[in-house]
Formats: structure tokens, C-alpha cells, sequence
């Protein structure tokens, strides 16, 4: 069985994004959305769909997996 796909609140989405140390900015990049997408997440005007969502679980259960697809400054 696959666990269901979850739904998130605006500050769960902030407390993700700070638990992996990452701007709205560079979040937003890991993510494939727009900065202004995670603002709105964060600020309650919109919540993640789909794909989003799952990705939003995976990143916070497994906050390292991030890690692989930064590149190193």
C-alpha cells in the first residue's frame, strides 16, 4: 500500500522550508515552482497540489535528499 498523499498549512511549509536551512528562494527552485508560489503557500493564499505535495512529505521525512541537488558554491 502507498501512504496517502498529505495536505500541508502554511506553516507547516515554513517549518519544512527552515528545517532544510533554505530560502524561499532556492526552496522554491528545489521544488520546480516559483518563489512567489511558496510566498503564497507560506502566507496561506494558496496550498501545493498534486505533485507538490508529495514532494513537500518527501522533504520533510527524508530533509537530507535536498541535499543532492545542490550544487556546491
Amino acid at each position: 500500500a502507498i501512504r496517502p498523499v498529505e495536505s500541508f498549512s502554511s506553516e507547516d511549509i515554513k517549518q519544512i522550508r527552515n528545517r532544510v536551512g533554505l530560502s524561499q528562494v532556492l526552496f522554491a527552485s528545489s521544488l520546480g515552482v516559483s518563489k512567489k508560489t511558496v510566498e503564497a503557500w507560506e502566507r496561506g493564499r494558496n496550498t501545493p497540489e498534486g505533485p507538490s505535495r508529495r514532494l513537500l512529505q518527501l522533504i520533510r521525512d527524508n530533509p537530507e535528499v535536498i541535499k543532492q541537488y545542490m550544487i556546491k558554491a
